[in-house]
């Protein structure tokens, strides 16, 4: 597991916690517009060369903690979960250690357990597999990742693709077929979804079941954390209204 700050290093802090297949410098165009703010940005391991196992959700949880807690910095204004980082975001919240004002989870990760449990596992499993597979062909894997994200994400993407493990890969899969929405969050929290992300509905529901005061928005023509790369300095300005509020 990775941290990388940008930023204010006396700012308040905004704590980003990326999905599958992500890192750390993918918060970096949106660390460029909310300069003030220091940017703790956290690769999972799994997605960097030479990390750890992913062992668990809690295993994960924990490390990460005890890694802010040797940093100094437990209070945090906010916490940007992006697709599984929604997951550890929601546990972060509820966390004793850690004191966080305000959470804004981004991307359509099922808030809700399936009866088809099994048969999303596999998907899941045998999708990402593909992914790691194909990788093995740098120029293609990064033109592949530019058809949906710009930037340099399609660099850093192929980077975490390639270090993940088949043993990481398994836990992460059954992570995500598994997962329920937790109750018990007491902070504000905002969502955001693509418009052609899957799930949003079934998902918004279920939020608005547990959270009623939860804030849903949807920007139509994206799809899974497109917004957020495609247009920093929009995603920036939502970012900071929330850090405002």
């Amino acid at each position: 597991m990775l941290i990388k700050e940008y930023g204010d290093k006396n700012g308040k802090a905004v704590l980003c916690v990326p999905g599958v297949f992500m890192a750390a410098e993918c918060f970096r165009r949106l660390a460029e517009e909310l300069p003030e703010y220091r940017m703790v940005c956290v690769t999972l391991d799994g997605f960097h060369p030479d990390s750890d196992e992913f062992e668990s959700l809690e295993q994960q949880t924990e490390k990460l903690v005890h890694m802010l807690q040797d940093r100094g910095t437990t209070d945090f204004e906010l916490v940007i979960g992006l697709s599984m980082g929604t997951i550890f975001a929601v546990r972060l919240a509820k966390h004793p250690s850690l004191h966080i004002k305000k959470l804004l989870l981004d991307g359509a990760v099922n808030f809700y357990r399936s009866k088809y449990k099994p048969v999303v596992h596999a998907a899941i499993y045998l999708i990402f597999s593909y992914f790691m597979k194909t990788s093995g062909d740098k120029e293609r894997s990064i033109r592949d990742l530019g058809k949906v994200y710009g930037g340099d994400w399609p660099e850093i993407q192929y980077i975490c693709r390639t270090s993940l493990t088949k043993p990481s890969l398994r836990v992460i899969a059954k992570l995500l077929a598994d997962y329920k929405l937790e109750p018990g969050v007491t902070q504000p929290m905002y969502l955001l979804y693509g418009g052609d992300e899957d799930n949003v509905q079934t998902n918004s529901k279920v939020v608005k079941e547990l959270y009623p005061d939860a804030k849903i928005s949807v920007k139509p023509g994206y799809n899974h954390l497109a917004f957020l790369n495609r247009e920093p300095v929009e995603y920036g300005k939502i970012v900071r209204k929330i850090l405002d509020r």
